[in-house]
């Protein structure tokens, strides 16, 4: 008899075949999920009510993202919305990707090609221009000090590495620049005497604001391309290796890190002892500041956006972020629920930031910038122009980024509550 006719083979050839499927599906399922991972929820992660303090000083909007935390919010009892009369508007022959920050007379501009510009926010009369290099990708910072600080991406065509400057901010002049050992696209923090940042090869820098010397750096597992968020002495932020992690900004020394999924575009956003940041697997990840994963949401798609957090009235503590699913989210920013969206229809990069009671993106795939009531997620307003960096404010008027302009609005009716 041959042995494929006995049944006890035949037995355990169905059993094998069966086991051989089994296997194949948990490979595809296991496949399926690393490629597409889904939420992920942790009622017992910790939450705090405390949020920082709004910045009160003559610098209205010192960094990107606002603040250190780089919460993306400005609470303000004026009424910033619509309508507006447009004061000024700024025609620029390179992309503007990241806001300008705000002083007391003056908005610093850097645009791709390297040129920060010093424009009057009264008429957007330019009063002076520098050269910084070739290309950038990044907010200034202006901390009051009296200088203007920025990196850039290239110094030159096809040089491979960036720089760090620090300028006088009245006149323009260069104080000190530094070449970098690769290109730098992370927003600058300043803090005390430090300037942090990071860069392509995964070093992040903590310089002298003083004279550009370097205090310490860190070596990430991948380029740090976002800009880092501080709170309370740990500096924040995520890389290309799908890491998030803690580090001292007195020493540089690591305290956490965990691995994530995808990879860290997003600027991190710090508020309720917790760190949100989204990611290029489509996640909007929620981690407490010691390091515990507590929740994670699914989008379909890169989560390039960096997120606003506010505390909503009506709603609670919210927040808020793009994806290039073409929605915009705003979310419970304890538990993750969905709070409400909007459909942009378009793929939306940039970050989103809460000015007053009305949150603003750009929709990079429509070429627009829209305001939504940060409560309901209704439409307020839009300009029909638009890339990555929606909108800043001195608390008066409204600073508009198209994808190569800028716009000086004025609120028609502004009151306060």
């Amino acid at each position: 008899m041959d042995g494929r006719d006995n049944p006890n083979f035949k037995r355990r050839r169905v059993l094998l075949g069966t086991g051989v499927a089994a296997l194949i599906l948990i490979i595809v399922g296991a496949w399926l999920v690393l490629r597409d991972p889904g939420d992920v929820s942790n009622t017992k992660a910790t939450f705090t009510t405390t949020t920082a303090a709004p910045i009160t000083s003559a610098v209205k909007w010192p960094l990107y993202g606002y603040d250190a935390a780089r919460t993306k919010w400005f609470r303000t009892p004026a009424e910033l919305g619509p309508p507006y009369r447009r004061m000024w508007s700024y025609r620029g022959k390179k992309v503007l990707e990241f806001t300008p920050v705000v002083g007391p007379t003056g908005l610093y501009l850097l645009d791709n090609g390297a040129t920060l510009r010093r424009i009057n926010k009264q008429t957007g009369k330019q009063i002076w221009r520098h050269a910084l290099g070739s290309l950038a990708a990044s907010s200034p910072a202006l901390p009051g000090d009296g200088r203007v600080y920025a990196v850039t991406l290239l110094t030159s065509p096809g040089s491979g590495h960036g720089s760090a400057t620090a300028m006088d901010a009245i006149t323009g002049k260069t104080i000190w620049s530094r070449q970098l050992p690769s290109r730098a696209e992370s927003s600058p923090l300043i803090s005390g005497n430090r300037m942090v940042f990071g860069t392509e090869d995964g070093t992040v820098f903590c310089l002298n604001k003083v004279n550009g010397r370097t205090i310490w750096t860190y070596s990430a597992a991948g380029s740090v391309k976002a800009a880092v968020a501080l709170s309370s002495g740990r500096l924040y932020f995520g890389d290309y290796s799908g890491t998030i992690q803690a580090i001292s900004l007195a020493t540089g020394k690591r305290i956490w890190a965990r691995s994530a999924g995808g990879r860290f575009y997003s600027t991190p956003a710090v508020a309720w002892g917790r760190i949100y940041e989204g990611s290029t697997d489509g996640r909007m990840y929620s981690y407490t500041t010691s390091g515990e994963l507590a929740w994670a949401r699914q989008t379909g798609n890169y989560v390039y956006s960096s997120p606003a957090v506010a505390d909503i009235p009506g709603i609670g503590p919210t927040v808020f972020a793009g994806s290039y699913d073409g929605t915009f989210y705003a979310w419970n920013a304890k538990t993750g629920s969905t709070t409400w969206t909007y459909p942009a229809g378009g793929k939306i990069s940039g970050g989103a930031f809460v000015i007053g009671n009305l949150v603003w993106f750009s929709d990079l795939g429509n070429r627009r910038v829209v305001a939504l009531k940060a409560r309901s997620g209704k439409w307020a307003f839009q300009i029909g122009t638009g890339a990555f960096s929606p909108a800043v404010t001195d608390g008066q008027n409204m600073y508009l980024l198209g994808y190569g302009d800028m716009f000086g609005l004025k609120p028609v009716h502004a009151k306060s509550h």
